[in-house]
Order: C-alpha cells, then sequence, then structure tokens
C-alpha cells in the first residue's frame, strides 16, 4: 500500500501542476489572482493534502484559502463544483480554483480474484481536471459561454453505507460495489430529482443539458429509462464512459467539459452524480452561449 500511496502523491501532483498552469493559460488569469483551491479525491492519502503540494510547486498565494475533500467517490466532482460556486456567489472577488485526481488503477489489488475487484478494474481508470470558477466582478476576456449556480441539493440515504466505497485492507482499497446501484437509481435517485426539480418549479422536459456521472452502462440505461429520456440527451455522458472509463470524481467534469467542447443549449443545465454514503449530489445551473 505504501508504494502505492507514494505513486498516488507523486503522479497526482505532477498532472495537477500541468493542468492548472494549462487552466491558467488558457483563461489568462494570474495565479496571484487564485483566491481559494478546493482540492477532491479518495483513491489515495497524504497529509499534507496534495493542495499543499500544489501551492509550494506553482508558488500560490500563501494566504489561499483551502478545502481538500475525500472520500467522496463519485459525487466528489459535483459536490466539490457546488462548493466552489457558492464561494464564488460570497465573494464577487473571487477566484477559486477546482482540481481533482483519482488514480483508480492504483487500488487494483493483485492476489484478489474476486467479482468486485475484477469489476472495477474493468470500470473503473485515471483521471485528473483542473478549472476555474469565478465571481461576477472577475471579467474574462474573449468568454464564448457562462454557467450561473441556480441550486443545489445534496441527499444521503439511510442504511445504504455497503452500497459503494472502500473496505480499508492490509493490501490497500479494495472497491466495494454493489449490483443493486441500477435499481437504486429507478428506485430512490429519480423521484428525488424530480423532486429537486419540482421545488424549483421545474420539470423534467425544462433541463435543456443532462450532465449525468456515468456509473457504468446499466447505471445510464436506469437513467434514461426512469427519467423518460428517450432522445440524445446523454449522449455526452455515454462519450465520456466509452473514451475514459469510470474516473470516479473527475467524470462529471469531463461530461460538462464535453458540453462546452461540442456545445450546449441555452438554459438550464442540470448535474448529478451519486457517491459513497450511499448519497446523491445535484447541481442546477443556467448555461448561456455569449
Amino acid at each position: 500500500f505504501k508504494e502505492k500511496n507514494d505513486l498516488f502523491i507523486k503522479i497526482s501532483t505532477d498532472v495537477l501542476e500541468s493542468l492548472i498552469k494549462k487552466s491558467l493559460r488558457e483563461t489568462g488569469i494570474s495565479k496571484s489572482k487564485i483566491t481559494d483551491i478546493i482540492f477532491i479525491t479518495s483513491t489515495g492519502i497524504s497529509t499534507p493534502t496534495i493542495d499543499s503540494y500544489l501551492i509550494n510547486k506553482l508558488k500560490l498565494n500563501k494566504n489561499i484559502n483551502r478545502y481538500p475533500i475525500w472520500g467522496l467517490g463519485c459525487a466528489g466532482g459535483v459536490s466539490g463544483l457546488n462548493k466552489a460556486f457558492k464561494i464564488a456567489n460570497e465573494n464577487k472577488n473571487s477566484v477559486v480554483l477546482f482540481c481533482a485526481v483519482e488514480l483508480c488503477s492504483l487500488t487494483f489489488i493483485r492476489n484478489d480474484f474476486s467479482k468486485s475487484n475484477l469489476i472495477a478494474t474493468s470500470l473503473f481508470s485515471d483521471g485528473a481536471v483542473s478549472c476555474l470558477i469565478t465571481g461576477d466582478n472577475f471579467k474574462l476576456k474573449n468568454n464564448i459561454s457562462e454557467i450561473k449556480y441556480i441550486n443545489s441539493q445534496s441527499k444521503i440515504y439511510y442504511n445504504t453505507k455497503d452500497v459503494m466505497g472502500w473496505d480499508v485492507t492490509q493490501d490497500g482499497l479494495k472497491v466495494i460495489f454493489s449490483k443493486d446501484i441500477p435499481s437504486l437509481v429507478s428506485k430512490y435517485i429519480s423521484p428525488d430529482i424530480k423532486k429537486f426539480l419540482k421545488q424549483n418549479n421545474l420539470k423534467n422536459t425544462d433541463i435543456k443539458n443532462f450532465i449525468i456521472h456515468p456509473g457504468g452502462i446499466k447505471v445510464i440505461n436506469a437513467y434514461k429509462e426512469s427519467l423518460n429520456l428517450k432522445g440524445n440527451e446523454l449522449n455526452n455522458t455515454i462519450s465520456v464512459m466509452q473514451n475514459y472509463g469510470n474516473m470516479s470524481s473527475v467524470t462529471a467534469i469531463y461530461v460538462l467539459y464535453e458540453f462546452l467542447k461540442k456545445g450546449f443549449s441555452n438554459g438550464l443545465g442540470l448535474m448529478a452524480s451519486l457517491g459513497p454514503g450511499f448519497s446523491l449530489d445535484l447541481l442546477l445551473l443556467k448555461m448561456k452561449n455569449l
């Protein structure tokens, strides 16, 4: 486990350093303007946390507000982005650096021939992401789109902690991944998504962009059937799953990036992801092409 975790620290720091430099370069934002950093992961541990490594390597503001978050699993992307938006809404001059890394391949246990270990190895993959969320007073040059926070919701379901997560063993992090997740989407998740939309005076048809984390093909199909999505609403979700696999917390941000890259419809976007707990995170966005 120590060898795996040492690799996690080194690779995570190197990859995120490169991605953050790319984010700063593409947005034209100076690193001195960053006020907050949110770091998400569930596949390795480090104290001090990886964000402190990045602050040192990139020479970020010594007084930066730090929010390292561990253990949210696949829900980490939506949950972390939600926190970034809320910080930016509270401080109109803020520049929030959101970054996440998941090295799922390092959690493979070599001599474990259980079905859960083998399925997890075929389903989960490695990924990392960096993006910047700014307050309203911070104006970006050459901005071609705009995404605004509207509302969010997190929910944890009682007596479901064995649905997904880690079993911490002598050999490392052994995956817990229930075969019941697709049925849970149909039974609990879909009604709660509809309830959340109703609380915002909305219904499914009001959502122009479904930014859904792909848990796997069965989970995607459960979303389509239970939410009555009969068109191409989940094409970007499927594309990310096919091209990159399930990168845990990173995946939902990749799906959002697909919308930004390929084009999206003006109007509302809904981000959704599931995580250990068993939990659901929802984020309602207003998306606009400029």
